[in-house]
């Protein structure tokens, strides 16, 4: 069985990629996994929930985004609560999250003893890379 704190995080990634696919092209394909989820629930349940994310989808511009997700998490954490079996079907919820996340950027200055300057793609300054 998962543990909660992991539960937790699971259901937040989860949550956050659902709330985040409602404005874009990736919707449908969330949707979908989300039906996954709740059919771990029965067929009544399954519809119930798609009914709820139809709605708030329909309204995503008015309601705020943290307010959303976070009524998601805590749907999704009750939904695997009550069927564990669901946690694979949140984990590729999930993955919708983590795969978003490529393209950023991460700059790192560590152990140099000179200045340096990084914005953006244009970096400058004297740098100690240990070679002479």
């Amino acid at each position: 069985m998962i543990e909660h704190a992991e539960l937790i995080a699971l259901a937040t990634a989860a949550a956050t990629a659902l709330v985040s696919e409602m404005v874009k092209d990736g919707w449908t394909s969330a949707r979908a996994t989300a039906a996954r989820i709740f059919r771990h629930g029965g067929e009544s349940e399954e519809q119930r929930q798609l009914e709820r994310l139809d709605a708030d989808q329909a309204q995503v511009d008015t309601i705020d985004g943290t307010e959303l997700r976070n009524r998601w998490q805590r749907r999704l954490i009750t939904l695997v609560e009550d069927f564990p079996e669901a946690t694979k079907d949140l984990e590729a919820l999930a993955s919708h999250y983590k795969n978003d996340q490529s393209g950023g950027v991460n700059q790192n200055a560590a152990g140099n003893t000179g200045p340096v300057i990084q914005i953006g793609r244009d970096n400058s300054g004297s740098l100690n890379t240990g070679d002479k």
